[in-house]
């Protein structure tokens, strides 16, 4: 695999760096399965020497070689322990990053994928410390204690090879016999989990709908499918497991029937009778060891498959070169979207130019394609065909986070994080830069431009109001709407995507917004917004109309609100279709009416 390969994918790029720590735990173990002799030879010693000499300074010299070596071994363990909780370190700090980059950024993941990238990362993270690593490091050396029953006699060196050879045998059937099922496992329980996670976080509809009971039901089938599943891997990794203890118990007897049979004939000493024993048993316990931890190392090699699939994917951490802060010139080339799993099209082949400083409101019915459009311009959706353009840069030239702040958005449900208020119209900008006074200027400036900085002084503990996990944070829809206003007008942005930020407010909310639209007007931002209502028209410059995601018509407001006699047709309309205004937006009469921002 070429370097490039390797160091665009930050899991082996991080595992590669960790190498020369399972170098030094593999010596170490070495190290340690020679001082497993210990115990063996000196049962040797006292049995062939001690016995029939009766020695007692000879037994007194050999105890505190055997507690010396004892204590050396048990300091090379904690050693290798400790080498191996170092790799695990240094994998967090060199892939954690880049993983978490990608599960925030990365534009051909699904859902899934992201949800369980990082749960995948620290369930291999977590086997790096465990028993069953330990295990295989050991493993290696069950060939040297064969050899070595081989020198206490032949037989019993066969007969330590059919063992290993045996319980190695029920070790790959245990593994054939449960992976399909440890994969399903895992990914029923990640399904579960997510499902019960959302339903609390939707709780309170769940309570009001009366949907309770239904749900609970829901759960329960679900996790009774589960535990099912959990059993039957549990009853046949037991299985295996008992079937392992038992061999190895058979096959340590065997060593000492067949250790006493030899030496009734003379062939080895009595010494030798338990050290085969014991020599045997060390040869058999990695492979124990392993089938007691199959079901951990099942799930790290199906969690490792599972990373560095995802770790595939583009890297968006490679730097880019900084580019000039945008003026606001945005270009739409051939945009296409697809629904999700569909050939469906949720946008066909769109393609218009918003000059710098001016304001455009895509207008058109439910379903058209508008948020979509939005999500897609603000680099939130990779388009399945065509580019967007800003200052005649592609998205993907730009540094994303560079552009970012120069960018504001406001998705149609707005999206508020289990902080405090200031910390979510900041943008969480205390963790990338040394908070000051002129950052709290700058988040009270949004606030205010945003019409919500008397709402949030109403708030228990103002901008240090701490938003909850539940759904909306614990705020109405309005104080939500003006919030995320304020964080999408945060820093100055040249650029701004709001979608639908007249949705919950009321008449005098949508007067402060239309103040907001030409405060960005005189400041020369470019704005793109979308609106079912017809009030905000009078700040736009330009329509822009999409039906069935497609545009039907896009210039000027003032020659697309006009009405025409019938007849005339619009020149940035489709060949063949007659406009008349611009009958997909609603009446200021028919527009849903809000209660306003309530606290």
């Amino acid at each position: 695999m070429s370097d490039y390969l390797i160091h665009s994918n930050p899991l082996r790029a991080a595992l590669r760096a960790c190498r020369r720590h399972f170098i030094q735990a593999g010596l170490f173990s070495g190290l340690i399965n020679v001082l497993y002799l210990v115990p063996s030879i000196y049962m040797l010693q006292v049995y062939d020497r001690v016995v029939p000499t009766r020695g007692d300074a000879t037994l007194l010299v050999l105890t505190l070689i055997l507690a010396v070596s004892l204590i050396v071994f048990a300091l090379l363990d904690a050693v290798r322990m400790r080498l191996l909780l170092r790799a695990s370190v240094r994998l967090e700090k060199q892939a954690a990053p880049n993983i978490l980059h990608r599960i925030m950024g990365a534009s051909g993941a699904t859902p899934i994928q992201r949800a369980q990238a990082m749960r995948d990362f620290d369930t291999l993270r977590g086997v790096m410390t465990g028993p069953a690593i330990v295990a295989i490091f050991d493993a290696p050396w069950a060939p040297i204690y064969i050899i070595i029953s081989y020198l206490l006699h032949p037989l019993i060196g066969l007969l330590a090879l059919v063992a290993s050879i045996l319980l190695v045998a029920v070790a790959l059937a245990s593994d054939f016999a449960t992976r399909k099922a440890v994969a399903e496992t895992t990914v029923r329980s990640s399904a579960a989990y997510r499902s019960q996670d959302y339903s609390i976080t939707a709780s309170e509809t769940v309570r009001a709908l009366g949907m309770r009971g239904s749900l609970v039901t829901r759960h329960l089938l679900e996790r009774a499918d589960l535990v099912r599943r959990q059993g039957d891997l549990a009853s046949s990794s037991g299985l295996f497991l008992a079937t392992t203890k038992f061999l190895r118990m058979l096959f340590q007897s065997l060593a000492l029937a067949l250790g006493a049979y030899l030496a009734i004939h003379q062939s080895i000493s009595a010494g030798s009778i338990f050290a085969a024993s014991l020599i045997l048993g060390r040869a058999l316990q990695p492979v124990e060891q392993i089938l007691g931890a199959m079901k951990s190392v099942l799930s790290a090699r199906n969690a490792y498959r599972g990373l560095d699939d995802f770790c595939r994917l583009p890297d968006i951490t490679v730097p880019r070169t900084t580019l000039p802060a945008p003026v606001g010139l945005i270009e739409v080339d051939g945009i296409s979207v697809r629904a999700p799993g569909s050939d469906r099209e949720l946008l066909s082949d769109i393609r218009f130019t918003v000059q710098p400083g001016e304001i455009v409101a895509l207008v058109g019915p439910s379903g058209a394609g508008k948020s979509t459009l939005l999500r897609v311009l603000a680099g939130a959706l990779e388009p399945d065909r065509g580019e967007v353009r800003i200052d005649g840069a592609r998205l993907s030239d730009w540094n994303g986070d560079e552009l970012g702040r120069n960018v504001g958005y406001m998705p149609q449900t707005p999206t508020l994080f289990p902080a405090n208020v200031h910390s979510n119209i900041s943008r969480f900008s205390m963790f990338s830069e040394t908070p000051t006074e002129h950052l709290d200027q700058k988040v009270v400036h949004a606030a205010m431009l945003a019409g919500a900085h008397e709402l949030i002084l109403q708030f228990p503990q103002g901008y240090e109001t701490q938003l909850s996990v539940r759904e909306g944070g614990g705020l109405s829809a309005g104080q939500r709407q003006v919030v995320a206003l304020a964080r999408a007008l945060f820093g100055a942005p040249k650029i701004l995507f709001l979608d639908e930020p007249n949705a919950h407010l009321d008449a005098s909310g949508e007067t402060r917004l239309m103040a907001t639209l030409r405060t960005l007007k005189e400041a020369g931002a470019t704005v793109v917004v979308s609106t079912h209502r017809t009030g905000l028209l009078q700040a736009v410059d330009k329509i822009l109309l999409l039906r069935d995601g497609k545009v039907q018509m896009f210039g000027p407001k003032d020659e697309l609100t006009r009405p025409r006699p019938a007849g005339v047709e619009d020149a940035n309309a489709p060949s063949g279709r007659q406009t008349e205004g611009v009958p997909e937006i609603s009446n200021e009469s028919d527009a849903p009416k809000s209660e306003g921002v309530q606290q």
